[in-house]
């Protein structure tokens, strides 16, 4: 009865884990926002944090795990039901010099 019990609430885990990336990535995508305004501003201070010192890289990962949780509410919770997804609307990096659109290959 115990190993059934614990395989039910195993498999119900899985299950409930699957819209784990099913969802707005509100953290993630807040965070991909504030590193381009970085980016933006500073170019090099971007590249530092981005690939000598891997601060940004760490910072988003750790902003995935807590998608993976903020996810699977708004997925169950919201939009599984009504088929409505939940979106999140970026900002626009605020003053910069250049910016491309599309793939920014000019095609």
């Amino acid at each position: 009865m115990k190993k059934t019990l614990g395989l039910a609430l195993v498999v119900g885990a899985l299950l409930m884990s699957s819209g784990c990336y099913s969802g707005p990535r509100r953290l993630s995508h807040a965070w991909d926002d504030w590193t381009q305004q970085k980016y933006a501003e500073n170019a090099w201070m971007h590249a530092v944090l981005s690939d000598v010192i891997p601060v940004y890289p760490f910072v988003g990962f750790v902003a995935a795990i807590g998608d993976a949780f903020y996810n699977m509410y708004y997925f169950w919770g919201k939009d599984a039901w009504d088929n409505k997804g939940t979106v999140y609307i970026h900002k626009n990096p605020e003053g910069a010099a250049k910016t491309v659109t599309g793939s920014g290959l000019g095609m």
